[in-house]
Order: C-alpha cells, then structure tokens, then sequence
C-alpha cells in the first residue's frame, strides 16, 4: 500500500490506539449528541448521575441511527423497530419478542472526563490503555485562578495530520493571518532554534526569550510591567489530540533582557480530533490568569482567535482536494518546518507501532 499524505510510510491517516478529545464537557448532556469520530458514529451522553457514556450510535439490528428525539428518559429508543437502550448500551426491550439477543446491545466506548476535555478510546479492538491519556494538570494548576473562555468546536474538511502541523507551523502566519494577526518582519518571525522536552504522552518546544520595549497596550493589561518585557513561548502536544499552541508567559525584563517577574499566562488550546480520514473536528479556546474577571478583554481574544480558525480552515480546506495523488517525499521543507516535521515523525512512529502489531498478530 502507498503511504498516507503526508507520511513517509505509514498507510493509515492517524493512530487509532491513542486517547482523542470526544468534546467539551459542558456539550455534553443528558440529551444526546451524535458525533462521528474515527470513522464511526458515535452517542456522547450524560447519565442522571452525570457520569459520560460514548455509545455506538446505530442500532445492531438493521444499523438506523438513534438520535435524541427518539428518547424516553434514561432510555434511547430506535425509531426503524423500538428497540429500547439502557444508557450503558444494554437493550433491555424489542417490542415483539422476549428474546433478546446479545448482539443487540450497544458497543461501548472507553471515555474519561478531564475536564473541561472528554476523552475517548475509539478502537474497540484494544483495550484501552491509561497509560497514554495525556495528563493536562499542568495546564489548570500553579496555585493561581485560570478562566476558560472562548470555547467552540467547528470541522475542517481536511485530514487531522495536517491541521495538527499547521497548529506548529509559525512561518504562515504573515501570510495566511495578515489581517487578524498582522505581517512580520523576518526579524520578529518564527524562532529558529528552540529546546525540545520529549515525553511519553507529551511533547513541547520552547521558544528563546525575546526581550522588547513595553507597548503602551501591554501596559494597560499589566500595570506592573517595567519598561521591558519579554515572552516566553512555548508549543505543546498532549496526546495525539490536544494543542497548546502560542502557549506565553508575559515576563517583565530588565534592560539587559533578564527576568524580573512573571505578569500572567495566555495559552490557547485546540483539540484535533479526526472525523474521518479526511475531515477533522476542530475543539478551541483560550486560558488565561490575568483580567479573569475582564469580558471585554475575553471578547477581543476570542474574536480574534475565530478569525484566525477560520482563516486557518479555509487554507487546509484548500488543501485537502489536492493531497491523493501527493507523496509527501517529493516535498521541500523549510527550516521553519523543523518543528511541524517532528510532530510528523512522532505522530508516524504510533502508526507503525500499531500496523507492526497488526502485521505480527495476523502472521
């Protein structure tokens, strides 16, 4: 088989054996929400007691898909021949026999509240493996009030593979964002030269420290702030699924560009999660601990970051059509490509530990 774009070897478009962002825990109701993940339909729901359930959202019987407005409480109800489903899958009715046969209840999916993530384990055919749920602490904690804002979920007709590189890819930015993020000189441009922390479940690239005079705008935000500043940024992937891309800290500096003392932290967040091998869903929002009780503040962020998504999605959905017949072997990178292609080769090497795995257990 030839390689998927853009792998150099890998014949399938993502890693199934991982942990995936299913939703938004406040998306998700004890009404339920049909959602295609990996290629399968999917039930996300809430029980009475509040706890997720990710259920097959066809009915074994003749595969009609079960939606909310065929629901009776706690019970999912087929609207093709009335089979009744317990929110655990179990079919617990079928309105012309008392037989019923175990084929009939729903699979169900591995899934984890993390909030405000629901994660999910979409191969059914490995049991599912806590080890490789992202730990994402790191983000909620350090003693301090973070708010979450900006939430919002849109799809992207093209393969997760290459909207997750985008998110690492900084050289676009003058050209596919000029308006909502301006144009760069080569100068203020993507950072060359970067340390990397690589582990299991987590990997991220940080930035060098520039040091710059204090706008008047940023003074505003941080009265604090001395007459130099600096940002410290960071680029994060948690899992296969989850994105802290522009990860900052607002430093203050002395004139030398030392250090004096941290102002706040703005991260933005974006869950990749494939909907089939060429769409994906596209969960975003914005973090921060400065001005948490600030809504204009939050609008202006969170405007600015729609603008830049749908910038974004219009570039990727331009690409898409044209990537069948592309060998990503044939491509020229750049050095700013660096860290894009390392994402790549990470993503890739699950790929080809699962088809390896395949290949043995078959033989």
């Amino acid at each position: 088989m030839m390689p998927v774009y853009p792998f150099s070897a890998a014949t399938q478009p993502y890693p199934r054996q991982q942990w995936y962002i299913a939703g938004w825990s406040s998306e998700i109701t004890t009404t339920p929400l049909r959602r295609r993940l990996l290629g399968q339909d999917i039930l996300l729901l809430r029980t009475s007691g509040g706890d997720v359930r990710a259920l097959k959202a066809l009915c074994p019987h003749r595969q009609m898909p079960l939606c909310a407005e065929h629901q009776d409480g706690e019970h999912l109800i087929c609207p093709y021949h009335g089979a009744v489903f317990e929110t655990s899958g179990q079919c617990v009715s079928l309105p012309f026999q008392k037989h019923i046969p175990k084929a009939m209840d729903l699979k169900s999916f591995p899934v984890v509240e993390q909030k405000p993530f629901v994660w999910i384990w979409a191969d059914l055919e490995t049991p599912a493996d806590m080890n490789r749920l992202p730990d994402t602490a790191s983000l909620f904690s350090h003693g301090t009030e973070k708010l979450l804002f900006g939430t919002g979920t849109c799809h992207v007709e093209a393969r997760s593979q290459i909207v997750l590189e985008n998110l690492f890819d900084q050289s676009h930015i003058s050209f596919t964002h000029p308006a909502s993020l301006g144009i760069r000189s080569c100068e203020d441009g993507p950072a060359k030269a970067c340390s990397i922390l690589e582990e299991p479940t987590r990997l991220c690239f940080h930035h060098p420290l520039k040091a710059f005079p204090t706008p008047d705008a940023m003074t505003a935000f941080f009265p604090k702030l001395g007459s130099t500043m600096g940002i410290r940024s960071r680029a994060e992937l948690f899992g296969v699924s989850l994105v802290v891309a522009a990860g900052s800290e607002i430093v203050s500096c002395d004139e030398e560009g030392h250090v004096q003392d941290s102002m706040g932290q703005l991260a933005f967040l974006h869950g990749i999660t494939p909907e089939t091998d060429t769409t994906t869903h596209y969960h975003f929002a914005i973090l921060r601990d400065f001005a948490t009780g600030s809504e204009d503040i939050s609008e202006q962020y969170a405007s600015r970051n729609r603008d830049v998504i749908a910038e974004d999605v219009r570039v990727l959905n331009a690409i898409e059509p044209c990537l069948d017949q592309t060998r990503a072997c044939d491509e020229p990178n750049f050095v700013t490509d660096a860290e894009a292609v390392h994402v790549r080769r990470r993503i890739e090497r699950l790929i080809l530990e699962e088809e390896h795995l395949r290949t043995s257990s078959a033989g």
